[in-house]
């Protein structure tokens, strides 16, 4: 499988773990929030081969493995991947775009991944400016409701800013975000989720958008407001900085 970085181990991309992160490359989305992309563009493949090394080099501290990207899903070669590092006895957690629900569903149909982190672009209208493509709705959907399925699970929504159609760009505003709760809510049919609400951190040199370079962090009090709305509708939302 190709991984075009690996992170060393950390107590932050895996609650409850010490996990080592695999970057996979390749996104079949265009987010203009994207930081990992350019990350990703000229990284060299360290390969199964790479990345099983380093594992070796950590194998008394690290008991989980996070998978991220780009988008894991589109890697033909992520189930023998997976199979490997459950054989090391890793837990393995899966961040995905929800693009791809023939593989969750695969995922889910063999117990092969123990956490599943899936992004939420927003509110449904707006998916093909957050994502930057069209087209993907009817998989968004279907992939929250298998990832609902999945023995520990997580949504999450970046609070970025957004191309407008008039050529503006400003953040998700409130309603937005409550619309998006709402979304979950209405593919899943229930809204015992665990939801967290991020904030945009902006890189110098480092977004698919150039544009967006220019702004701010998310505002903590949009965060706090955002907060409070959406917990109307999701009750198991809290704020990750």
């Amino acid at each position: 499988m190709k991984i075009g970085a690996a992170l060393g181990f950390n107590l932050i991309d895996y609650p409850g773990r010490i996990a080592a992160v695999a970057f996979t490359p390749g996104c079949n989305y265009l987010c203009p929030h994207c930081h990992a992309a350019p990350l990703l563009a000229n990284a060299k493949d360290i390969g199964d081969a790479g990345f099983f090394d380093y594992l070796d080099t950590v194998k008394d501290w690290v008991n989980g493995v996070v998978i991220c990207g780009g988008e894991p899903t589109l890697q033909p070669d992520l189930v023998p991947f997976i199979e490997k590092v459950r054989a090391k006895g890793l837990s393995v957690k899966l961040d995905t775009n929800g693009s791809n629900p023939k593989v969750l569903e695969r995922l889910l149909a063999g117990k092969l991944v123990d956490y599943v982190a899936m992004d939420v672009k927003g509110p449904k209208f707006l998916w093909p400016e957050t994502a930057g493509v069209e087209g993907h709705c009817s998989a968004m959907d279907e992939s929250l409701r298998l990832v609902a399925r999945f023995p520990v699970y997580e949504f999450r929504t970046t609070v970025a800013p957004v191309v407008r159609g008039d050529g503006e760009i400003s953040f998700l505003t409130v309603q937005e975000m409550a619309a998006a709760a709402r979304h979950i809510i209405q593919a899943t049919g229930t809204p015992a989720h665990k939801y967290y609400v991020q904030k945009f951190v902006p890189r110098k040199d480092g977004l698919l958008d150039k544009r967006l370079e220019n702004f701010p962090e998310t505002p903590p009090q949009l965060l706090q407001d955002i907060h409070k709305e959406v917990l109307k509708h999701l009750p198991n939302t809290q704020v990750r900085g």
